[in-house]
């Protein structure tokens, strides 16, 4: 079996990808504006939203012909507000 083949993504590459959390589809892309895997992951993240737990993204290159399966586990918090209320401490998002 060989070890060394990559994945690579270029743009102009029809990517297909989908993120899926307990059998329940997040969020899915269809395009060919990508430049890399990375960018794929937090495209689909974005869309995603806030949800915690272990996902799966599955990423098609129909182009190149190829097909990459991984799982992501994350903790997504609410997105703090950046405007303080009127009368209300400031909150900060690490010290929580």
């Amino acid at each position: 079996m060989n070890t060394n083949i990559s994945n690579i993504v270029t743009c102009g590459d029809h990517i297909c990808a989908t993120l899926e959390c307990n059998g329940r589809r997040l969020a899915s892309v269809d395009g060919m504006q990508f430049t890399s895997i990375d960018a794929v992951k937090r495209a689909l993240l974005n869309l995603a939203g806030h949800y915690a737990g272990m996902a799966v993204m599955t990423v098609r290159n129909c182009t190149r012909g190829w097909r990459d399966v991984t799982a992501l586990a994350t903790m997504r918090r609410p997105a703090v507000s950046r405007v303080p209320r009127v009368g209300a401490q400031y909150l900060i998002p690490w010290a929580s």
